[in-house]
């Protein structure tokens, strides 16, 4: 959907169109959890985070500037709130939780169960190091490469310059090499 399509929808919902709303949530949640899932590492609490999001956004859409793309600008608030979450929880100390392989589903996936469940353990290694990083570097390579913003708007999000992001965004790749060594290819 265009943008400008988009921001007629949400000049519809600011007019109390529930249905306009509506089709907004549909074009945008898959977006937003992935976001949610990133940053909080857990499905349930994705789910919920998505649904405080949306809330937040309908309550919120007044303040939208239409100048801005509306996907940076709902990213921003999802990310807000999980931040808001993470600080709650003390993100830096929870302890993640081992992601097994279902040898059910390597079946189907490609011609070596070895090779899937290989490259399984190499995603969750990446994701559980990711999700190991501090806030200050997760956030932007998050922002960056699961949500897919530009330097602008993650700056925008956390409130430093686009040269900030891109420092942030190197130290957190640094510190990832570091963290991950020769384990992953």
């Amino acid at each position: 959907m265009s943008e400008d399509a988009v921001r007629s929808q949400v000049e519809r919902a600011r007019a109390g169109d529930r249905d306009a709303f509506g089709e907004i949530y549909e074009i945008y949640r898959t977006d937003v959890y992935r976001l949610c899932r990133r940053l909080l590492g857990d499905e349930v609490a994705a789910e919920d985070a998505v649904g405080e999001t949306f809330a937040r956004v309908r309550g919120r859409l007044g303040g939208y500037e239409a100048s801005r793309p509306f996907r940076s600008w709902l990213l921003g608030v999802a990310a807000h709130h999980c931040v808001d979450l993470l600080r709650r929880r003390s993100a830096e100390q929870r302890i993640f939780e081992d992601r097994g392989v279902d040898p059910s589903d390597l079946a189907d996936r490609g011609p070596s169960p070895l090779r899937e469940m290989i490259r399984a353990e190499e995603r969750d290694a990446v994701l559980a190091a990711v999700e190991a990083l501090p806030l200050k570097y997760r956030l932007p390579l998050v922002l960056r490469h699961f949500a897919e913003l530009d330097y602008q708007a993650i700056g925008g999000i956390l409130g430093v310059s686009r040269n900030q992001v891109g420092t942030l965004l190197f130290r957190a790749k640094r510190r990832l090499r570091t963290d991950l060594g020769g384990r992953v290819r």
